[in-house]
């Protein structure tokens, strides 16, 4: 996944995290069965998602409201390449992307043709953890005023994580993502923890899915320099949501997020300055070919 901008120095920010909210009919899937959930992806099969996100972000400097909207959705194919010493290699190929941001200081919609038609590799286990996505950092794009962005921090943590044990209703497990955004002026970091429970079975688009309800705390911290200020950002994250996983095709079908943020962002000397900084994320993934 897949940012959350803001502007006057700390526009270099970004948030991404992987949340995920309900939809679907119940399956005849017996909640008392266990069921081994992997992601499958054979050889030559392409797979298309599409991700929107919506992100409030909300400051106030010396009384003055300093709020910035960013709507931006992003649509990609993956083709499988086969099996990798024990992981699957995908080709990823850019299909449409968008950003738009309001912001204190005006709008900004940046042209972002030249990054569609764009690939590369990358590499996922079979329990969704994404091995190797180094080759999204070739794709880089400009934002404006905020400088240049690349787009291995939307692939990092896109696909959840899944089990590693046969799980039926009520089963939980952990897992956890590290995120990272390098920009123009410095580097973001994403540390998330989550915690997933089947929450049951459900028919989605004609297909069976495991409901998994997931709840997810963390961190987002950072080190930026803007007009040779020093910026340190310091923000807890949390969120929760249900995402739904294909039991017999082992794929991603879909997912809802609804996620917040609370901090501080601290300018350096000479002014020392301290900004709360506050916000809220929607996101939703779709399968939209299979």
């Amino acid at each position: 996944m897949v940012s959350t901008r803001c502007w006057m120095g700390v526009r270099t920010l970004s948030i991404i995290t992987v949340f995920f909210a309900p939809a679907g009919y119940a399956a005849q899937q017996d909640p008392g069965t266990a069921v081994t959930l992997a992601y499958q992806f054979p050889e030559g099969k392409t797979i298309s998602y599409r991700q929107a996100s919506t992100e409030k972000q909300y400051m106030q400097i010396n009384g003055q409201d300093m709020n910035t909207l960013t709507q931006s959705s992003l649509e990609f194919s993956a083709k499988s390449k086969g099996m990798k010493e024990s992981n699957f290699g995908l080709g990823v190929t850019i299909d449409a992307m968008k950003i738009s941001v309001q912001g204190p200081q005006g709008d900004l919609a940046p042209d972002l043709s030249q990054i569609l038609g764009k690939s590369f590799e990358m590499t996922l286990s079979r329990l969704g953890k994404e091995v190797d996505t180094s080759g999204a950092a070739a794709i880089k794009y400009q934002l404006g005023p905020a400088g240049s962005r690349d787009l291995s921090s939307s692939f990092q943590a896109f696909f959840p994580d899944l089990p590693d044990r046969p799980v039926k209703k009520g089963d939980t497990w952990p897992s956890q993502d590290t995120v990272t955004q390098k920009t123009g002026n410095g580097e973001i970091l994403v540390n998330s923890k989550y915690v997933h429970t089947v929450d049951g079975f459900e028919t989605v688009d004609g297909i069976e899915c495991a409901r998994i309800k997931t709840a997810i705390t963390g961190s987002l911290t950072g080190n930026l320099e803007e007009s040779g200020v020093g910026l340190t950002l310091d923000c807890k994250i949390e969120g929760t949501g249900i995402w739904y996983f294909a039991v017999k095709e082992g794929i991603l079908v879909k997912a809802d997020n609804k996620g917040s943020f609370t901090g501080v962002i601290t300018a350096g000397e000479p002014a020392n300055l301290s900004i709360p900084l506050s916000g809220e994320t929607l996101e939703e993934t779709r399968l939209i070919k299979k």
